[in-house]
């Protein structure tokens, strides 16, 4: 009998990495139904209209990142919802409320990027926002309720080393680490350089693009900003003249203005990053926040004489002036264009799809196995 094999993403109303790396994982999967809370096609990736996305009731509201966020509690239990009692493995792609989903007669293998952040990370995600205000009431009861989900599933899959660590600490669950991807073929390098320096981000407090901003105010070099997000009209009205909003744009203008800048600045601590992956594929370097994610993928700069190829120059505190502290050293530092295009090569989209293959196939011939023997 054929396997039956289930896709689940939190929610498709928007474009980031996890959007992204779901969509590789549906490229390998295609035998794969998809299943997710809400899909709005005007929002995300152009690839998920060319296949069949099934949503939820909850789809009619949830339209935006916003409108989730808002939903969250609530969706949880409408993913529970969700019939998957004729799949045999159940893959869920997720950083919120995809794990949520219940597998009565098959495998659930969460692929985690992180645990749900606004819950584990409260602080940090929501600031001293009035939401927070409002949220840190019931924080506890979402707490439990996540941590009881996570027990129900039956492999875990961190992103990262810093994605395992997280799922230890708040899951207590081990995890094995398979490294999400970035599409090598479609980046490129410029044939023109200019002397702006890049940020791309969501616009989100947490992202601390402020800090940036500061940084930028200060020094006076051009510095151009990529994407959007509920703190975007406070960033704009915190920016001098030398900083240039650009909004969302298409992947095409996105690598074009990876290739040109000067460097790309990574603020946020994050399990993983993309962006600094997708920049030196470009053969721009990185100054990023030298905590998190950035340690396993990036080479931190440390003299013109080291014999390992750096990519980035690291700084260790979210402040403007460590900050500028590290654009300084740039500016003396060098970076070998092609160095920086052949390590990011570690992180493919093909060696990702046949790590994730090979697991499933593993772990479905050993649980047969298992089966036969019992």
């Amino acid at each position: 009998m054929e396997m039956r094999i289930a896709l689940v993403h939190d929610y498709l109303c928007g474009i980031g990495g996890s959007e992204r790396v779901f969509q590789y994982l549906c490229k390998e999967f295609k035998e794969a139904d998809i299943f997710t809370l809400a899909y709005n096609p005007s929002k995300t990736l152009p690839y998920f209209k060319n296949i069949k996305v099934n949503t939820t009731w909850l789809n009619k509201y949830v339209q935006s990142m916003e409108a989730f966020r808002w939903s969250f509690p609530f969706a949880t239990y409408v993913m529970e919802g969700i019939d998957l009692s004729k799949y045999d493995l159940v893959l869920s792609s997720s950083a919120t409320v995809a794990k949520y989903v219940r597998v009565p007669n098959g495998t659930h293998v969460c692929y985690c990027y992180i645990p749900t952040r606004a819950l584990w990370q409260f602080e940090e995600y929501f600031g001293k926002s009035i939401k927070a205000q409002f949220l840190k009431f019931i924080i506890p009861l979402l707490k439990k309720r996540d941590y009881k989900v996570s027990q129900r599933i039956n492999h875990f899959i961190a992103i990262s080393n810093s994605s395992r660590h997280y799922i230890k600490k708040y899951y207590d669950r081990d995890s094995t680490i398979i490294f999400s991807p970035i599409d090598i073929e479609k980046f490129r390098i410029s044939s023109v350089k200019k002397e702006h320096f890049l940020i791309v981000s969501r616009l989100e407090h947490w992202k601390r693009v402020d800090y940036a901003i500061e940084a930028f105010n200060k020094i006076k070099l051009p510095l151009r900003i990529i994407g959007t997000g509920k703190d975007e009209k406070r960033l704009k009205a915190m920016a001098e003249p030398n900083i240039e909003f650009l909004g969302e744009v298409d992947d095409n203008t996105l690598i074009r203005e990876y290739g040109e800048a000067k460097a790309v600045i990574f603020t946020p601590q994050l399990e993983y990053g993309l962006i600094p992956l997708e920049s030196i594929a470009c053969g721009t370097p990185v100054i990023c926040l030298g905590k998190g994610g950035v340690e396993e993928t990036m080479v931190p700069w440390e003299s013109n004489n080291s014999e390992i190829p750096s990519t980035a120059i690291f700084f260790y505190e979210q402040t403007s002036e460590s900050l500028m502290n590290a654009i300084n050293m740039f500016e003396k530092a060098s970076f070998n264009t092609q160095a920086l295009i052949k390590h990011s090569l570690k992180w493919g989209v093909t060696e990702f799809q046949s790590k994730m293959r090979l697991y499933i196939n593993n772990l479905l011939a050993d649980e047969k196995t298992t089966d036969n023997f019992n």
